[in-house]
């Protein structure tokens, strides 16, 4: 009886390693604000998916404390502006995304000319609203779900981010 509840303990064990071991968890990236003086004069901030002091793409804006996150739309274009903080000689240069979709293939998610593409080439240091440099984009998600964006410069994994994409 002692043996059967061994190995019934040891195959339980080993079942939820085996899980563990394959199952990556994904946590979605959450926002964080940004002050800025709005064209009215008044104070209010941009709220940015990502990293706060490190990376992170503006997805809505409003008066302070009154902002709120535009949800990403699958299969619906839209401009986004990168904000990025670090070393000027790391984040310049080729700006290139790998977008890995829910079901793990990679899609370039950048657009240019309609057509959608893997990086802009040649980024300059531009800094603004704090961030030591910022990238205008267009993305475009094919489908929804969660999505893990690695962020490169010439070729360098600078960093990666992992966003909700929804349906309209």
């Amino acid at each position: 009886m002692r043996n059967k509840l061994m190995l019934l303990i040891s195959f339980v064990l080993l079942a939820i390693l085996v899980g563990c071991e394959n199952s990556e968890t994904l946590e979605v990236n959450s926002t964080f604000a940004l002050p800025v003086t709005l064209s009215d004069g008044t104070d209010g901030e941009y709220l940015l998916l990502g990293k706060e002091g490190k990376i992170g793409f503006l997805v809505g804006t409003g008066k302070k404390g009154e902002a709120v996150a535009e949800p990403i739309i699958a299969n619906q274009a839209n401009k986004y502006m990168w904000h990025l903080w670090g070393n000027p000689e790391i984040i310049s240069g080729d700006f290139k995304i790998v977008g890995t979709d829910a079901k793990g293939k990679e899609q370039p998610v950048l657009l240019m000319d309609n057509e959608t593409v893997w990086q802009y080439s040649d980024i300059s240091i531009s800094p603004n609203n704090g961030a030591d440099s910022h990238i205008p984009s267009q993305m475009l998600f094919p489908t929804s779900g969660i999505w893990k964006l690695a962020v490169y410069f010439d070729e360098e994994l600078f960093d990666e981010l992992v966003i909700n994409v929804q349906d309209f």
